[in-house]
């Protein structure tokens, strides 16, 4: 175990006004244990789906090809270094080329009380393939601990990778979720992610649009309960001529929670063409709870159309009034507003025990709950 490490995370491409405290984010005294040097019962559980993926399970982070390795990340580059420092083993799933699996490769990291693990996993789509992958991230209601994933995508010409991670960990847990990715001419990347669980949530995501009409789409759902803290940073990066990149975001505040959301839209020159939007909803459900959002928009060239809004509201009088003249109570009328926009995301996730772990635990129960 390494202690002592001090982090700077979640920086934002461009710093803003300083005086705000808002361009980036430290972490100190980072344990850096890894999974399967005390604690075997936390190696992460996986399914192929079929022919045309293989997996290289527990490579080093120097053995690998710099393709990989030097993918930019949304955490940023301290995160690369915690998993080189820690000698995190990486599992490196690769997707043949014009291969179209049917079914999903799906990750699952389960933790118990007082773990504190760091996982890597690498998503190579060869050309003219697609892939989609579910990762979960799963404790007991109750537990704490500390939960670190850094996930890397590279899609080779006109493949496509679609990425969902559904976060349900203990209310004493801090979660760190690091995603990094490069899109080749014609390709995509695809971003579904539901921070729900957690007391310290720290999650980013940097895609590099780095070939002529590529793309890349991020759907993120975020629920802040009680004492939650969320901390993202998420940036499409445009090289390629007529890139488009899309980044939807829409959560729920309540009690004393807060969030700090950076959305950056990066214009490099020679990006001819690029579109880029970056929507952002907050409904507010309590006088003591801390919204900040960064929208930014970077411009090195001139023919690009950039967009981005932030909207951040109370739940209406008139439409509580509504619900609450059908039968509803105040607190119940709150609870489906927060949950409308979960459920509109779960309706995007193909596999049904995965929804129902996000049902029961909007509900108040635990993931690992056996389900019917």
């Amino acid at each position: 175990m390494k202690q002592g490490m001090e982090m700077k995370i979640n920086r934002l491409p461009m710093r803003t006004w300083n005086w705000l405290h808002m361009n980036e984010s430290s972490l100190s005294d980072m344990n850096t244990e890894i999974y399967g040097k005390t604690v075997v019962s936390c190696s992460p559980q996986f399914t192929l789906p079929g022919q045309g993926v293989s997996c290289i399970r527990g490579m080093s982070a120097g053995t690998l090809e710099s393709g990989l390795r030097e993918i930019p990340t949304g955490m940023g580059p301290d995160m690369d270094e915690l998993v080189r420092e820690s000698e995190t083993p990486i599992d490196i799933f690769r997707i043949k080329k014009g291969a179209h699996p049917e079914e999903a490769l799906r990750l699952s990291y389960q933790y118990k009380q007082g773990e504190n693990f760091l996982h890597a996993a690498y998503i190579y789509a060869e050309e003219g393939s697609s892939i989609t992958v579910i990762m979960e991230n799963l404790s007991d209601r109750e537990a704490s601990g500390s939960a670190g994933i850094q996930t890397k995508l590279y899609a080779e010409k006109n493949a496509e990778i679609r990425l969902i991670q559904v976060q349900l960990l203990g209310d004493g847990f801090a979660s760190m979720n690091d995603v990094g990715g490069i899109c080749e001419e014609g390709a995509s990347i695809e971003l579904l992610q539901l921070p729900l669980g957690a007391k310290t949530t720290y999650a980013g995501a940097h895609v590099n649009l780095a070939g002529d009409k590529s793309r890349m789409k991020a759907d993120i759902g975020y629920l802040g309960k009680k004492t939650q803290k969320l901390d993202m940073n998420y940036v499409a990066e445009h090289h390629g001529k007529q890139t488009e990149s899309l980044m939807e975001v829409k959560g729920v505040l309540r009690d004393r929670a807060s969030k700090l959301f950076r959305g950056t839209i990066d214009f490099h020159r020679g990006c001819s063409g690029a579109e880029g939007t970056e929507n952002e909803e907050v409904l507010l459900l309590g006088d003591e709870v801390v919204n900040r959002t960064i929208p930014l928009i970077l411009c090195g060239e001139e023919n690009v159309q950039g967009n981005h809004g932030a909207t951040a509201g109370r739940l209406e009088e008139e439409k509580l009034f509504y619900f609450c003249s059908r039968g509803l109570s105040r607190e119940e009328a709150c609870d489906m507003m927060a949950r409308s926009g979960i459920d509109a995301l779960c309706a995007k996730i193909p596999d049904e025990t995965v929804v129902k772990r996000v049902q029961t635990y909007l509900e108040g129960g635990s993931p690992d709950e056996k389900l019917e």
